[in-house]
C-alpha cells in the first residue's frame, strides 16, 4: 500500500484512515522510526515500556539507585560466570 503524507510546520504526518485501519494503529500508538538510506520506515510497536506502568504493584516509595545498582551487580555477576 503507498500514499503520501505532508509534513506540517510542526514536522507531523497524518497517515490515512486506510492505512491506520489495516495496521491497527490508534491514537496514543507507538511507531518505530527507522532512517534507513534516504527512506523512513514507521513500524507500529505492539509493547512499550510505557504500556507497563503499573504492572507491578508497589506500596512504598523506590529507592531506584538502589534497584539499578542491585541490576547492576547481577549482570555483571552472570557475566562473569559465563566468561
Amino acid at each position: 500500500m503507498a500514499g503520501y503524507a505532508k509534513v506540517s510546520s510542526k514536522g507531523q504526518i497524518t497517515l490515512s484512515a486506510e492505512l491506520r485501519k489495516r495496521l491497527n494503529i490508534e491514537p496514543g500508538t507507538y511507531l518505530s522510526v527507522v532512517a534507513d538510506g534516504e527512506g523512513v520506515y514507521l513500524t507500529p510497536v505492539k509493547e512499550s515500556i510505557a504500556q507497563l506502568r503499573g504492572a507491578v504493584a508497589v506500596d512504598s516509595p523506590q529507592d531506584f539507585r538502589q534497584i539499578r545498582h542491585k541490576t547492576m551487580e547481577e549482570v555483571i555477576s552472570v557475566d562473569a560466570e559465563g566468561s
